[in-house]
């Protein structure tokens, strides 16, 4: 289950951007998750529910934003929806392709209250 570590991660980085000298709470922590990422978003959260207890994210809301997996195809130039690896391209069913979209895994925005 590495939605645990990537849990961890989120979890430092928070306390990383908060304010050393002073006491704060992170009310939110914003997310981009890609559906080709491997990341199971259920188990993130419950991950993320576990770990952020007694901590600066104890209050904390996760908003988590899917991105859609997104390819272009080497053959026809058609960009198509890539829900999972494998897909073929829907213009001529090859499968020589580049990844556009839906692999990020990034934290976007941390909310901080005084």
């Amino acid at each position: 289950m590495h939605e645990l570590s990537i849990a961890q991660s989120i979890l430092d980085i928070a306390e990383k951007a908060a304010p050393p000298d002073r006491k704060v709470v992170i009310t939110s922590v914003g997310l981009q998750v890609g559906e080709l990422s491997g990341v199971e978003v259920d188990a993130l959260q419950f991950a993320l529910s576990i770990l952020k207890k007694d901590t600066i994210l104890d209050k904390a809301e996760l908003q988590i934003e899917v991105v859609r997996g997104e390819a272009l195809c080497s053959q026809c130039h058609t960009v198509f929806a890539m829900p999972s690896f494998g897909t073929c391209c829907p213009g001529c069913s090859g499968y020589s392709m580049t990844l556009l979209r839906g692999r990020e895994l990034r934290v976007l925005n941390i909310v901080v209250d005084e």
